[in-house]
């Protein structure tokens, strides 16, 4: 990676905005503090299952029960990792303005679960 297009990344730390009630989330898409969109969307909803159930098919770890699912079906389990909250990954997104941000996935999920966005996973 060339230098140029690694200053053009930035790791968004949701802790120093996240919102406190739907009128300062509204405001901060507003003002473009968030990324957009707050959420996950399905798309990297798909990748993140695909990738961790790749994982887990060559052998990673569960990072849920596996006797509670029932199954020992890799997608299954990472779908239960993702509903759970429990997978460390990060979404790499290109804003409009060129600039590509890096968001915990987690973060994301903490924003869908306090104000309802996003897709029932």
């Amino acid at each position: 990676m060339s230098s140029k297009s690694k200053s053009n990344i930035k790791v968004f730390n949701l802790e120093e905005h996240f919102p406190k009630t739907i009128e300062e989330l509204i405001s901060s898409l507003e003002k473009g503090a968030l990324p957009f969109p707050p959420r996950l969307t399905k798309y990297e909803i798909a990748r993140i299952i695909a990738a961790r159930a790749k994982q887990l098919a060559m052998g990673a770890k569960p990072l849920v029960d596996v006797s509670k699912l029932g199954t020992c079906d890799p997608i299954v389990i990472a779908i239960e990792e993702l509903r759970q909250g429990k997978l460390p990954f990060i979404v790499s997104r290109k804003l409009p303005t060129g600039q590509r941000i890096e968001i915990r996935a987690q973060d994301l999920q903490k924003l869908e679960r306090q104000y309802g966005l996003g897709i029932p996973y």
